[in-house]
């Protein structure tokens, strides 16, 4: 092969390499543009998704509030419709469901009383052991007094006054209702604003829009149905908007808590779950509402670390022991 031919081809070959190798960025650059533009309507793509999401989530939490409006108009509805059935000429309205009083002497009160007293005593918990329980709930009640511009909190069967003193030591105006003249009593020697009297009559004394919280710890197990019910409805009137009706009651999940604790009390009445107590509050029109299971049984850790014990059945006998549920007074209507 002659010199110039070798020389033709070795030019040719270098022209041909130039040509592959802008033809290959070429290549890289569409692919490139194409990568980008797949990245982008993936971009899109995920964003509409959000749209429609947060859209979804949007409409689905304005419809909830919109039912639990609806629910508080009727209930309100219905608490003045009772003020008209009720009310005699020149006489305070009573509340609408009244349980009736057995005649007792006061010398059997007194003993019902202090038997009442000895049995918390004794199986309930120290004074400090109880404050230890119920101080997870303050920083729910410290939100619900901010947003309602400082107003007081009243903890119906207040009992010895220990959720008063966790109050009182936060800073928080607090009254207590009970009828257990006992218990009022050793309350009232702390220097705690404890009452004697019936929760009926301390919220229908109450004015609209007056408090910041009412709660009830262990309280709503020992009444009728119809008395829960008329204390929720009534608590809305007397809540300012912002703020909260908590309850406590016995966790009867806990298969130890409802066969046998619950039963250690003789004036409980029926228990009161959590499906019965969130469809009370989403009748009557509170928005959001919160269940809490709490204050496991201190064996729970044990037990499931057991090896080849159903972490499920640890939860079911050794699981909480309390069940509360928050519900809110919405600031303003929808």
């Amino acid at each position: 092969m002659s010199k110039v031919k070798r020389i033709g081809d070795y030019i040719a070959a270098f022209f041909k390499l130039g040509r592959t190798e802008r033809m290959a960025k070429e290549a890289h650059r569409n692919m490139r543009t194409i990568e980008e533009r797949f990245n982008g309507l993936e971009a899109r793509e995920r964003r509409f998704r959000d749209g429609i999401k947060q859209m979804v989530q949007g409409e689905t939490q304005a419809l909830m509030a919109r039912n639990a409006e609806l629910a508080r108009n009727f209930v309100e509805l219905s608490r003045r419709l009772d003020q008209v059935l009720l009310a005699s000429p020149g006489e305070r309205t009573q509340p609408p469901y009244p349980t009736p009083e057995i005649p007792k002497a006061g010398g059997l009160e007194a003993v019902m009383d202090s038997f009442y007293h000895r049995l918390e005593n004794k199986y309930r918990g120290s004074v400090s052991d109880i404050r230890n329980r119920l101080r997870v709930y303050l920083p729910d009640v410290e939100s619900a007094v901010i947003r309602t511009g400082g107003k007081p909190v009243m903890d119906i069967g207040c009992g010895r006054g220990e959720w008063l003193e966790l109050l009182n030591d936060a800073g928080l105006s607090a009254i207590g209702i009970d009828t257990n003249s006992v218990q009022i009593g050793e309350a009232q020697e702390k220097g705690l604003d404890a009452r004697q009297g019936d929760a009926r009559r301390a919220l229908s004394e109450a004015e609209d829009n007056s408090l910041a919280c009412i709660s009830a710890h262990h309280l709503i197990e020992h009444l009728p149905f119809e008395e829960v019910l008329w204390i929720t409805r009534e608590a809305m009137r007397v809540l300012a908007p912002g703020g909260m009706l908590l309850f406590e009651t016995p966790d009867v999940r806990n298969v130890l808590v409802g066969a046998t604790s619950f039963h250690n009390d003789p004036t409980h009445l029926h228990p009161m779950t959590d499906p019965v107590l969130t469809v009370l509050f989403e009748t009557v029109g509170y928005q959001p509402i919160e269940t809490r299971r709490l204050h496991p049984h201190e064996k729970l850790a044990e037990f499931i670390a057991k090896p080849g014990f159903d972490p499920e059945l640890a939860n079911l006998m050794f699981g909480a022991q309390d069940l509360a549920i928050l519900g809110h007074k919405p600031l303003q209507e929808v």
